[in-house]
């Protein structure tokens, strides 16, 4: 078995940690750009953009060496993490990932883990989802610009002259 790997919730103050780690998969890839996709993202680098970082743990979760119960609280608690899509940060030996979710998560209850369960937790890095652009001057579709900076109070006269010299006004 390989070193333990652990689960820490950030916004709860959280950590599980697994000490029957059987193996960790790590995956890192690139989608590469085909002809048919619009070259428009701006998350495209030479044709091929990064996908989400994931980390797949094969591990055996049993009540021997622990507390009475510590298998099936733990199972409750990946359950939990993984319906209510709680961000977690995954420490492995080889490296630490942060801001990543449970997107899948089997766990088996045999003959060869009658007093806990063994199983599968994928997490996959949540990427949020870039802000979109305004397409058209006139669509009500607010387009990100960044920082707006500091907000300026303008009083109806000032405005006024502001409109003046525009030319609007």
């Amino acid at each position: 078995m390989n070193a333990s790997v652990s689960i820490r919730i950030p916004s709860y103050g959280y950590t599980y940690t697994f000490s029957g780690v059987l193996s960790v998969q790590h995956a890192f890839s690139l989608k590469i750009q085909t002809n048919s996709e619009s070259a428009t993202g701006s998350d495209y680098v030479n044709g091929a953009r990064n996908q989400p970082d994931r980390v797949v743990l094969s591990v055996i979760e049993t009540d021997v060496g622990h507390a009475a119960g510590r298998a099936d609280r733990m199972l409750q608690a990946m359950e939990s993490i993984k319906r209510t899509r709680t961000l977690c940060d995954v420490v492995t030996p080889a490296r630490t990932y942060t801001a990543m979710l449970l997107s899948e998560f089997t766990a088996t209850v045999d003959e060869s883990s009658q007093s806990g369960w063994k199983g599968t937790l994928t997490f996959t890095q949540y990427i949020p989802p870039a802000v979109p652009e305004k397409i058209n001057d006139n669509s009500s579709t607010t387009k990100h610009t960044g920082s707006a900076g500091s907000v300026k109070t303008v009083t109806a006269s000032q405005l006024k002259q502001i409109l003046q010299r525009a030319g609007i006004f």
